[in-house]
């Protein structure tokens, strides 16, 4: 078993504007100290981890983390589009930090960095993440069904739902056959 988070905080420089009313330590998350006491909590307190962000704090945040992160691509094909906003930024950026005690076997189908899916509608939660991204967050940290997970910002609590029907989907399904058990 390892210990797995993913950390969706407010984003380096929008935590007041779009979490303040929702949160009152939203802001914080405004000054980069508080995404580098972030990194370092998930560094000290866990296996293997995910961090999203969007792209223009991409520089800033990648510099505190440590060696061996690689950033992933969360390709939105469809966003939201802002009246006099030029360019349509459909992207954001996941780094992973894997756990070195569990690797991907040559058995496992191979993983992709990258992942398209819309986002989430009607949630009721700004940022909220959609179930095939948080299964793709998963997969990618190669969890186990036994893990210890901590979704460290659950606002909508999406992330644990589908944390919940990813582990219930990986075990294996019991056989029956008209009602009756099938011995394997």
């Amino acid at each position: 078993m390892i210990r797995a988070a993913f950390a969706d905080p407010p984003y380096l420089g929008c935590g007041q504007k779009h979490y303040g009313a929702l949160h009152p330590q939203a802001a914080d998350y405004d000054d980069p100290r508080t995404h580098h006491r972030l990194i370092q909590r998930l560094c000290d307190e866990f296996d293997c981890w995910a961090l999203s962000l969007h792209e223009p704090s991409l520089a800033t945040i990648l510099k505190m983390c440590p060696g061996g992160v690689r950033v992933g691509a969360w390709v939105k094909p469809f966003a939201a589009f802002k009246r006099n906003v030029t360019r349509a930024w459909t992207w954001e950026p996941v780094i992973f930090s894997f756990s070195p005690a569990r690797s991907r076997s040559v058995e496992q189908d191979t993983w992709r960095d990258h992942l398209s899916e819309p986002i989430a509608m009607r949630k009721g939660f700004p940022g909220a993440k959609p179930e095939r991204f948080s299964f793709w967050v998963f997969e990618g940290l190669n969890l186990q069904p036994g893990d210890d997970f901590h979704d460290l910002f659950p606002g909508s609590g999406a992330v644990g739902q589908a944390w919940a029907k990813w582990r219930r989907a990986q075990e294996p399904a019991e056989q029956f056959t008209l009602g009756m058990e099938v011995e394997t």
